[in-house]
C-alpha cells in the first residue's frame, strides 16, 4: 500500500530539484534521505519509482532533489503529482487515526451489522470530516465524523462500523 505524503510542484533552480507541498508534517530529510520513493502514475501506467537525495525547508515550503534528475527539464515531468510512500514506511498514527489510504474502499456496516456501503471519500466540513458512504446501488450518505457516529475501524478485519445520523 502507498500512503500520498505531498504533491511535488514546479521545477525549482537549474539542478532539477522542486517544490514539494507535504500533505502532513513529515521530515524528509532525516526519515526519508536515501530511501526509496514513488511518483502517483500516469493513467495507465505503473507508479514511478524515486530515490530521494535531498531535502531542505520546512512545512509547505520544502524543496526535494531526486537521483537521475539533473535538469529542469527531467523535473518536470514529475510536476503536480502526488508523492507516494510504502506504509512500512510510515509512522504509526495514535489509536484513532488513519492514514486516507487505509480506510477508503472499506466496507461500512451499521451497528447491528447491515452493510451501509463503502467509505468512498470524506472532505473537510469546519469541525469534523465528512465521511461519505456509497451503497451498491450508487446512493450516497453523507455523515459527519463524530464520537456518535464512529463506532469503530477494524483494519485487520477490512470493516467501519458507523452510525449515520438520522435525517427528517
Amino acid at each position: 500500500m502507498l500512503i500520498a505524503i505531498g504533491r511535488l510542484g514546479k521545477p525549482h533552480g537549474i539542478r532539477g530539484e522542486m517544490k514539494l507541498r507535504p500533505f502532513f508534517g513529515l521530515d524528509l530529510a532525516e526519515s526519508l534521505a536515501g530511501g526509496k520513493l514513488f511518483a502517483e502514475p500516469l493513467p495507465g501506467g505503473e507508479p514511478l519509482g524515486l530515490v530521494l537525495v535531498s531535502a531542505r525547508g520546512a512545512g509547505q515550503n520544502q524543496v526535494v532533489a531526486f537521483a537521475g534528475i539533473g535538469s529542469p527539464d527531467e523535473a518536470g515531468v514529475l510536476a503536480n503529482r502526488t508523492l507516494l510512500l510504502p506504509r512500512e514506511a510510515m509512522p504509526d498514527l495514535p489509536d484513532g487515526q488513519f492514514y486516507h489510504e487505509e480506510i477508503v474502499g472499506l466496507p461500512v456496516f451499521d451497528p447491528d451489522g447491515k452493510p451501509l456501503g463503502r467509505l468512498t471519500g470524506f472532505f473537510s466540513a469546519g469541525a469534523a470530516d465528512v465521511w461519505v458512504i456509497t451503497g451498491d446501488s450508487g446512493e450516497e450518505i453523507m455523515t459527519p465524523c463524530l464520537p456518535e457516529t464512529l463506532l469503530g475501524v477494524d483494519l485487520k478485519k477490512g470493516r467501519i462500523v458507523m452510525k449515520p445520523m438520522e435525517t427528517e
